[in-house]
């Protein structure tokens, strides 16, 4: 009996499948009757095994943060926490859709945390504006730290983002 991997993580896995296999056959390549059950039973909880480690290596996380507190001790909280999340949750795909007081996190004129907004931008965290928020405190893209980008709605973005299956915390007070 073969077996093939389909990741690199499998090869042992299945070299030892492969070795158990041979054991229970006898010469004539056929299960004995006596270990038939067991080889079964084994064969099915090892690929069960197999496919669950392979489903935990290829899950995305995503998660989207609804940020509406202008207190920079909420702001850093929330950057802590990202950090926190990617120790546990490797690859962790994440967005902070900010709408009211919190545009303040990204204003260029009051991000007290630029430098630390920066290196988690270029690590992959979206940090998205609600033009909405803009419009009422007459404000234009040139007043925000170059990580920010943007959207029409914060409520929007975070109902669509929802939608697709991403996780939703809210963040602030």
């Amino acid at each position: 009996m073969k077996f093939t991997a389909r990741c690199d993580h499998c090869y042992k896995t299945l070299y030892y499948l492969q070795v158990l296999s041979e054991h229970f056959y006898n010469r004539s390549n056929k299960l004995t009757f006596m270990n038939k059950p067991f080889f079964l039973t084994f064969l099915l909880t090892a690929f069960f095994l197999v496919g669950k480690t392979t489903y935990a290596q290829t899950n995305q996380y995503r998660l989207v943060i609804d940020m509406v507190s202008a207190d920079t001790s909420d702001h850093a909280a929330i950057l802590r926490q990202i950090r926190n999340l990617w120790r546990e949750l490797p690859g962790t795909q994440v967005q902070i859709v900010m709408h009211g007081q919190a545009l303040t996190m990204v204003r260029s004129d009051k991000a007290v945390m630029a430098d630390r907004i920066t290196a988690l931008q270029k690590e992959g965290v979206v940090f998205s504006v609600c033009r909405n928020t803009m419009r009422r405190y007459k404000l234009t893209e040139k007043d925000f730290i170059p990580a920010a980008t943007f959207v029409p709605a914060a409520i929007a973005e975070l109902v669509k983002k929802q939608q697709e299956g991403w996780s939703y915390i809210k963040a602030g007070h």
